[in-house]
């Protein structure tokens, strides 16, 4: 249950991140610091995991999975980094003044989109198992109408123009609300597409 709780708490505030326009500059921060807080509870939570990574025999889907985790955890600390370095309200004593780390958090915290959805395609093979399960022919009908709303939804806040640091932080539509639940969409997506090449 703790578990839950703490994953969930990790993705509302991690989609809350990228609708900075719609909040005071300095709640971008403290949501950011929680963020740094609950990753590090997730990972005590999860320590299992890191204990069962020297055993075992290691084919390449295992290892594929391994770096992707340990790409999107590098990726993350990464983006934190560049961003209490960037810090203007909470911590301006560790702002640094450069445009190349705020430049530099802004891209990776794109990335870090991508390699959630990879992370989460790989660790919810079971939820995935009950969900086509219970929806049987249908399930590839509702992965391709998930694919299809990620597709626009990336279309709607210029997913790639902010990937590859053309511009500004974050594209708004709407409110928080809305803007989450875009962001929530490409997430979703590439879980899915994650899943399916896994297959």
């Amino acid at each position: 249950m703790k578990r839950i709780i703490v994953d969930v708490l990790l993705l509302v505030f991690m989609l809350m991140e990228y609708s900075r326009v719609h909040q005071p500059p300095e709640m971008h921060e403290i949501i950011g610091i929680g963020l740094i807080l609950l990753v590090t509870v997730h990972l005590i939570l999860n320590r299992n995991y890191f204990k069962a990574i020297p055993r075992g025999k290691y084919g390449a889907k295992r290892m594929v999975e391994l770096v992707a985790t340990i790409g999107f955890f590098a990726v993350f600390i990464l983006t934190c980094i560049f961003g209490i370095l960037s810090s203007q309200e909470i911590l301006p004593f560790l702002n640094i003044g450069s445009l190349t780390a705020i430049y530099l958090h802004k891209i990776l915290a794109y990335a870090c989109i991508i390699l959630l959805g990879i992370h989460l395609g790989i660790n919810l093979k079971g939820m995935f198992k009950k969900l086509e399960k219970r929806l049987g022919k249908t399930t590839y009908i509702v992965y391709i109408l998930i694919i299809i709303l990620g597709i626009y939804s990336a279309m709607q806040v210029d997913f790639l123009n902010h990937l590859t640091g053309s511009y500004g932080f974050s594209q708004v539509t709407g409110n928080i609300l809305i803007n989450s639940l875009e962001y929530l969409s490409i997430i979703i997506m590439i879980t899915v597409i994650v899943h399916i090449i896994e297959k």
